[in-house]
């Protein structure tokens, strides 16, 4: 929104992936299901929050998912402002598929595969899970609400590989779909005035080069 200065008012957003879960190295989908750092999680989440030390935030937001809530908690090492658990930047709820590998899943629920090579983004996850539309859905009344209270402002939000590609159809504008692997610990860097966003960085890994050697673990976008 233009002040009568005529100045626009222009939020950054720091999107952070939370770090490693010893689920993500077996490949489960974890959802919503609530599963701290590993220690290498743990590792990761000091690197990213050393990488964002130069920028002063106005506040930090995060799911209240532990692996989310730890990798907030570090970025918050030596700052004031606020520290807002948001439960509308938790992962995809995956339902009945949670704790599966995503083979376990295909073989469980060969129908609601089915329907989702046909319908990637409308259809639910079983046993009352969201599709990736319902999820899209709260990551944008989320941001809105963030955007409204920090106009000019700086601010982190650490989530998940889903929700972070759910805000990046968003600022897409376009009506596209991400599906980016997003990595542990990566930075992907947004603004928004009233106009509309600007996608500035995406995935950004450099600050996690001392760890690289563990590169060829599995990941999963949740």
């Amino acid at each position: 929104m233009k002040a009568s200065s005529g100045r626009i008012h222009m939020t950054t957003f720091y999107l952070v992936r939370h770090g490693e879960t010893e689920a993500n190295k077996a490949g489960i989908l974890q959802g919503q299901m609530d599963v701290p750092l590993s220690e290498k999680g743990r590792r990761q989440a000091r690197l990213v929050a050393e990488a964002l030390s130069g920028v002063q935030l106005d506040a930090v937001y995060s799911s209240d998912l532990s692996r989310a809530r730890e990798t907030a908690e570090a970025i918050m090492q030596g700052r004031t402002c606020p520290l807002v658990l948001d439960k509308r930047l938790r992962e995809l709820h995956m339902g009945a598929i949670s704790g599966l590998t995503i083979e376990e899943s295909r073989q469980k629920f060969p129908e609601f595969h089915a329907q989702l090579a046909a319908d990637p983004y409308g259809v639910r996850r079983p046993g009352g899970g969201e599709s990736r539309l319902d999820l899209r859905n709260r990551m944008a009344s989320a941001l809105d609400d963030i955007y409204e209270r920090h106009k000019d402002g700086r601010v982190a939000i650490v989530a998940h590989g889903g929700s972070i590609n759910a805000v990046l159809g968003i600022a897409s504008q376009d009506g596209s779909w991400p599906r980016l692997v997003v990595e542990n610990c990566s930075v992907t860097v947004i603004e928004r005035d009233d106009s509309g966003w600007r996608t500035v960085e995406v995935n950004v890994c450099d600050h996690l080069s001392a760890l690289a050697e563990d590169a060829h673990l599995p990941r999963e976008a949740n």
